[in-house]
């Protein structure tokens, strides 16, 4: 590879690891939201409205959440550990 091929790949990196962090921040915050409302919504005694935030952040959290493993599995193609016995 050349430099710049190697200059690419770095910059490519740099921005999945980024999203990779972005993403993981997001669904988690949206996960918290969601058990923290229905918490709260469950005290008060309104079990509908707890389920209907869980319906309406539950699928953005997921997605996030999609988005953040599909990262997670493209950042393993940049991280060469040392090799097996039987590998070159």
């Amino acid at each position: 590879m050349n430099v710049s091929t190697n200059q690419s790949r770095g910059r490519f990196e740099a921005v999945c690891s980024h999203l990779f962090a972005a993403s993981t921040v997001l669904f988690l915050l949206g996960g918290a939201v969601i058990v923290i409302c229905q918490i709260v919504l469950m005290v008060a005694g309104k079990g509908l409205m707890a389920m209907d935030v869980a319906e309406a952040v539950g699928p953005y959290a997921f997605g996030v959440s999609s988005i953040a493993g599909l990262l997670a599995f493209f950042l393993t193609y940049f991280h060469k550990g040392a090799s097996r016995v039987g590998e070159d």
